[in-house]
Order: C-alpha cells, then sequence, then structure tokens
C-alpha cells in the first residue's frame, strides 16, 4: 500500500516501462500455459487451481532471487484471497493468474527496480533478471538515465532510499521481536492485553504478516474469556481503545466465533448507559462513542434513528471555540467522521466550528494535536483523512507533510521495544504513520501524486507528472488499491 504511488510516479516517467510489464507476463503465462490446461475452471475447482497456481509461481520468484518473507507478505494480501463471487463467469488458468496473481508479481518486481536506484545492494538480482529478459535494454537505460539523475540530488536520493526501505525495515523489527509479540498474549490484565496486541496486530496486519505469528493463545482467550474483555473500561482514547472493540476486532480478523446475540446486546446497553450519562456523547467521549459505532458496523448490530439521534444530539456551549480547543484534532475529525458514517446533515453550526478549530492545528511545523501541542502522526492521518472526505486536499499542497511522517516512523523504530512495557504511543504512531502513507499512495489524485513526487524525486520528474495530461494511466498492470471516504477503510 506504500509503494502505489510510488509506482504510478514512475509509470508516468518512464517511456519504455510496458516493456518491463510485458517481459514479465510473457515468462509467467508461458510458465503457466506450459504447466496446465486451458479450459474453463468449473466453480468447486476453483480453490484447488488457484492453490495450484500459487504453489507453481512461488518457486519461480524464489529461483529468481526474491526472498521468502516478501513473496508470502505479498500474497497474503487480500486482493489475492479468492472471493468466489467476484467470478460471476467461468474462467481459466490464465485469466485466474492474470487477474488475482500477475499484479501482484509486478509490484514485487517494481519494488527492487526502485531500489537499484538508490543503491547497489540488488545489482546481482537486477543483472539475474536481465538474463532471464526480464529488463529490456530500452528499460536498462531509463532506469540508469534516472538513476544517474538522482546521483545529481544526494536530499532527494536520501528521500527515496529512506522511504522504500520502510517496509523492509518493519518488517524486519516485527521479526526480530516474534517471540516477545507471541509472550504479549500472556499478560494477565485483560485490558493491556487486547490493548496492545489490538495495536501490534494493527501494523501486522498493514504488511500482512499475519502467518508469521502463532495467536493461538489469544484466539483461545477471547473465546473462553469474554466475561473479562467484553466489558467498558473508563479512560478510553484513540490510542487506548475499548478492550471490548479490540476483542470483537480481534475475534474477527482471527477467526473466533463469538455469541452475536450476546455482543449485541452488551452494545445496546451501552448506547443507553452514555445517552444517560453524556449531555452531548458524541463531544464529551468522543472517543467511546467512535469505538462504539465501529463495534455495531462490525457485528452489524443496527441503531434506530432515535438511538442515533441520542448519540449525536448537541448543545451549542460544546461547539463553542474554548470547548472544542481542549480536544486533540484527531478527536475532532472523528466527530465529522462519525457525523459522515451516520448520516448526518443539517450540522452546518457545529461542523464549521470543528472545522475552523481543526485549521489552526495544521501549521509549517507539522499538524498538531492541540493548537499549541507537539505534531502528531495520529493527528497528521486524521487531518488528512478529513480533507480526502471533504474534496480538500488541495488546502495542503504547500505543506510538508512527508518528511514528518517518515522522520517518525524511523525514529519510533529505534526507540520500540515489543515487550509488557511497550509504549503505546510509539506503536500508535508507528501505525498512524503508515495509515498517513497509505492515503498518499492509494488516493489517486493528482494532489497526492505530486505531493510524493515533490519530496521523493528531482524537479525534472515532477515536471513531467505535472504537464501529464493523465495521473492514472489506464493500463497500469498494478494494483490500485482505493481508501472508502467514510470509513477510511482499504478498498481491495
Amino acid at each position: 500500500m506504500i509503494f502505489q504511488g510510488l509506482f504510478n510516479i514512475l509509470d508516468l516517467y518512464l517511456n519504455e516501462i510496458d516493456l518491463f510489464y510485458n517481459a514479465i507476463h510473457q515468462y509467467f503465462r508461458s510458465t503457466i500455459s506450459s504447466s496446465f490446461n486451458i479450459t474453463l475452471i468449473e466453480e468447486d475447482e476453483l480453490d484447488s487451481k488457484f492453490e495450484d497456481i500459487l504453489n507453481l509461481i512461488k518457486p519461480e520468484l524464489l529461483e529468481l532471487g526474491l526472498e521468502s518473507v516478501e513473496i508470502e507478505s505479498k500474497l497474503s494480501d487480500p486482493f489475492v484471497e479468492l472471493k468466489k463471487e467476484g467470478f460471476k463467469k467461468r474462467i481459466n488458468v490464465v485469466e485466474l493468474y492474470h487477474d488475482k496473481i500477475l499484479p501482484i508479481i509486478y509490484e514485487l518486481f517494481f519494488e527492487k527496480v526502485v531500489d537499484y536506484l538508490v543503491g547497489d545492494k540488488v545489482a546481482p538480482l537486477m543483472l539475474k533478471l536481465k538474463a532471464e529478459g526480464f529488463l529490456p535494454i530500452e528499460f536498462i537505460m531509463e532506469l540508469r538515465n534516472l538513476k544517474e539523475l538522482l546521483s545529481l540530488y544526494p536530499e532527494k536520493r536520501e528521500n527515496l532510499r529512506k522511504y522504500i526501505h520502510i517496509q523492509e525495515s518493519i518488517i524486519n523489527k516485527l521479526q526480530e521481536n516474534k517471540v516477545n509479540i507471541e509472550k504479549l498474549e500472556d499478560i494477565k490484565e485483560p485490558e493491556f492485553k487486547l490493548q496492545l496486541i489490538y495495536l501490534i496486530y494493527r501494523i501486522i496486519h498493514f504488511f500482512n504478516l499475519q502467518g508469521m505469528f502463532d495467536f493461538s493463545h489469544i484466539k483461545t482467550y477471547l473465546k473462553e474469556n469474554v466475561d473479562d474483555w467484553l466489558i467498558d473500561v473508563p479512560l478510553i482514547t484513540l490510542k487506548n481503545p475499548d478492550i471490548y472493540f479490540c476483542g470483537i476486532y480481534l475475534a474477527k480478523q482471527l477467526g473466533v466465533k463469538l455469541d452475536k446475540e450476546r455482543i449485541r446486546k452488551f452494545l445496546l446497553d451501552l448506547s443507553e448507559e452514555a445517552i444517560d450519562r453524556y449531555v452531548c456523547p458524541i463531544v464529551e467521549a468522543t472517543d467511546g462513542v467512535y469505538y462504539f459505532i465501529k463495534s455495531t458496523e462490525m457485528t452489524k448490530t443496527f441503531l434506530s434513528m432515535e438511538q442515533i439521534s441520542r448519540l449525536i444530539k448537541t448543545e451549542k456551549e460544546f461547539f463553542e471555540s474554548n470547548y472544542l480547543q481542549n480536544l486533540e484534532t484527531s478527536q475532532l475529525v472523528v466527530i465529522l467522521k462519525m457525523y459522515s458514517q451516520l448520516g448526518v446533515t443539517k450540522m452546518e453550526r457545529e461542523v464549521n466550528a470543528i472545522t475552523e478549530e481543526i485549521e489552526r492545528r495544521v501549521t509549517p511545523e507539522g499538524i498538531k494535536q492541540f493548537r499549541d501541542g507537539f505534531v502528531s502522526s495520529e493527528a497528521t492521518y486524521y487531518v488528512l483523512f478529513n480533507h480526502y472526505m471533504n474534496n480538500t486536499l488541495e488546502k495542503l499542497k504547500d505543506y510538508d507533510i512527508l518528511s514528518s511522517i517518515i522522520s517518525r516512523i524511523y525514529r519510533n523504530l529505534e526507540l520500540l521495544d515489543f515487550s509488557i512495557d511497550t509504549n503505546y504511543d510509539l506503536i500508535s504512531e508507528t501505525f498512524y504513520s503508515l495509515e498517513s502513507l497509505k492515503l498518499f499512495n492509494c488516493i489517486e489524485t493528482k494532489e497526492m501524486i505530486i505531493h510524493l513526487a515533490k519530496y521523493l524525486f528531482p524537479q525534472e520528474v515532477v515536471e513531467k507528472i505535472s504537464i501529464s495530461k493523465e495521473i492514472i494511466r489506464g493500463n497500469t498492470e498494478f494494483r490500485h488499491l482505493k481508501v472508502d471516504r467514510v470509513t477510511g477503510e482499504t478498498i481491495y
């Protein structure tokens, strides 16, 4: 997800890139065609045929010099999941490979090409790919020219180098701490156990590395100790979610079956408590209401219009400037996000007051969590998403947001220690930094792509992208993931 925008930039800049795509496609199509009969697949054969294709492709990728971890990470992406409802018509093996696996193969090789631009680590692999016919001479010449151009701009070259190694750095950190992460499942206090594992799991899931870890203990805990975690606790923040929400989320992700009616009854009772406890729940208890709404969506617990109206009821004093200034930037955006999710309209006064307060937090130094507070990755993500939600991303075009995000990721990785004493802020800030990069990459607008290009490449590249009539070429072969404008979830 953090390479898509980079791929778009290179796809627009490199004139001979279609030769690269074609070379990869022809190689693997030949492999598939020589190993399978090109006949239509019956619906009951889809799973087995798909597994056969994967088992054929993986050894080929390893033989070509790609690493096992990166292959498994890519092939564990939700995009690769075989959703039979997506195949309305019968298809053959080549079409199945083309639709579900080929885009992933392009990305695996594309990442190596980008790595070549900033260093010599992948030089042996590039030589092998050239020998195998993956790198046509015209494409190689373009890459060399771009590599030489980058060498004239050391700052841009370093920005690009650090950017493309983020994924590798985080995966290495997770691998090094595999044992420690799995031991976290044995923490006795349910709130610490679930909040910590939830935060770490979100990062693991971001890179599709779930298969690397043994979550059997936490699955057993979730199933057998519902009374311990299906509770509401005080002092909830976006960094420290309600433990019932963490439990519901992890159970859904890990395939743990829960008593749906029990969960729904708990949630409905919780809504009544919130309504009785607060005058204006959505402002006074923003984080708690947010995780409640997310939980109702996950469990398909439908709220009545009366329940919704009571949750979002307003009083004028809660939207005065002197009250709103005490809320975190992320909380302000979450209120707007909930209005959107719940389909609330006719709140123009409240929305304008919140928007004005948010704008006070956007500064040349970065996006702050409070007016006079610190720059925050959490605040950065939510402000970016707010502008995406409202089609106003152009307002951020002159702010150097990416340099702050990248530097914070590397700083946090140096300090991060996966143990009972893990700092929640470090994990949360790392996660929100990644989510911000997802927005830069998967919101495929001219503003976002040029923003990336300005940070990563010399002006010559930026100028060519800027004058391009199309930002996304129709025949690009890698994936184009999207972001839901209401929920912020990735659309595969």
